[in-house]
């Protein structure tokens, strides 16, 4: 697309995906001009388990179009997509270090945060209440033409380059059996990263993938949740009050609720908070919302993502609970699980969540795939369920 100056209108954070693996897992960017990536797709042809190729799209086949529009691998195979492309840009970012109040204030002063740019993400970095916010602004490619705009590259960051790296990989592995030093290098890595003070800031002028690509460093489990807007200062405050051990004499303390222990647990950092609205371009009324779409029906949606490293491959120990912990409050927030990423969320609960949509998405693909030639155990125990007979070629 590069070579005709065309784009997808939002990208995500990684730059090496596939479209159809944009659009059978329900990636998203960060910004609330858009949903799902998958929105841009006017058309589609996806390979049956029969042989068949088949066209689909809003006015043709919709029922189909929009189960395969968020497939999770188990209608067939995408083998083409008509998408509706924009003229190349780029973005002029700055990314500032900010107290967590103050991040929270910008939030909560009519969203702020998130609507004075075209781009937004904030890295919160809860054992130092501070967050990097990211912010972004669209420059044309008639602008850079004319030179009112110029690209330009930030410095590379710290573990960016090879030294950097290793040494934050080598303190992941050392917090292995050291836990408590954690919080130092949250304040260590991410200090000499993008800065050890309130205000330190960088900025860069690229093209549009390369400014949202984010470096993402080692082998990792992720966890993502998809909860309404206007909730997430009070999931920033909650968490950050548990992580921390907060008391209630402590000024940032709220009651978070979260029933698990968090004595001994010490995760790792940032917490990615991102924003995405896919009621803005989608709908039911459009037959162009995929059934399976994980964001919020009526307002804009926030994702937040919690992330544990693998040092040289090591599970971290604290997986389990900090998961556990994490999932309860998502579901409490009134939250979805990112299909993409880790979740232990039941069958039972995202049949609960998602009613008739799961139920259409599990007719489509019983009618377009009836002996389960696309079906695996990860389908089975979270959109099939138990209860369904076993399919003849359903992989075991």
């Amino acid at each position: 697309m590069r070579k005709h100056h065309l784009s997808f209108p939002v990208l995500g954070s990684i730059n090496e995906q596939s479209i159809a693996g944009v659009i059978s897992t329900g990636t998203r960017g960060s910004t609330l001009q858009h949903g799902l990536i998958s929105e841009a797709i006017q058309a589609l042809k996806i390979t049956l388990a029969d042989g068949t190729t088949v066209s689909c799209s809003a006015d043709d086949k919709p029922d189909l179009f929009r189960g395969a529009l968020l497939s999770l691998g188990a209608l067939g195979i995408i083998t083409e997509v008509t998408l509706k492309a924009v003229p190349a840009f780029s973005l002029k970012w700055t990314q500032t270090i900010q107290s967590e109040s103050s991040m929270i204030s910008s939030w909560l002063d009519d969203n702020k945060l998130w609507t004075e740019c075209d781009f937004a993400r904030v890295w919160w970095l809860p054992y130092s209440r501070r967050a990097v916010v990211w912010k972004a602004d669209t420059v044309t490619r008639e602008d850079l033409e004319l030179g009112r705009e110029a690209h330009f590259d930030p410095p590379e960051g710290y573990y960016d380059g090879p030294l950097g790296f290793h040494i934050y990989q080598n303190l992941l592995w050392l917090s292995r059996p050291f836990p408590s030093i954690t919080p130092w290098i949250e304040w260590f890595v991410f200090g000499m990263q993008y800065g050890f003070y309130n205000g330190a800031s960088s900025s860069g002028c690229q093209p549009m993938d390369k400014a949202l690509w984010m470096n993402c460093l080692f082998s990792q489990y992720v966890t993502e949740w998809a909860i309404p807007l206007h909730r997430g200062p009070e999931a920033v405050a909650r968490l950050g009050s548990w992580l921390n051990n907060l008391s209630p004499d402590d000024k940032d303390y709220v009651n978070h609720g979260i029933p698990f222990s968090s004595e001994g647990l010490y995760i790792h950092s940032p917490v990615e908070v991102r924003v995405c609205d896919s009621n803005v371009r989608t709908s039911d009324e459009k037959c162009n919302r995929p059934w399976l779409d994980s964001t919020i029906r009526g307002g804009p949606t926030l994702n937040i993502n919690a992330t544990l490293y693998r040092p040289y491959d090591l599970d971290p120990p604290q997986r389990k609970r900090w998961f556990e912990a994490f999932e309860w409050l998502m579901r409490d927030l009134g939250g979805k699980p990112h299909w993409a990423k880790n979740f232990e969320a039941s069958h039972e609960e995202l049949a609960e969540w998602y009613g008739e949509d799961l139920t259409k998405w599990q007719a489509v693909r019983d009618e377009v795939d009836p002996e389960g030639m696309f079906v695996g155990p990860w389908h089975r125990k979270h959109v099939l369920g138990a209860d369904k007979p076993r399919l003849p070629f359903e992989e075991l």
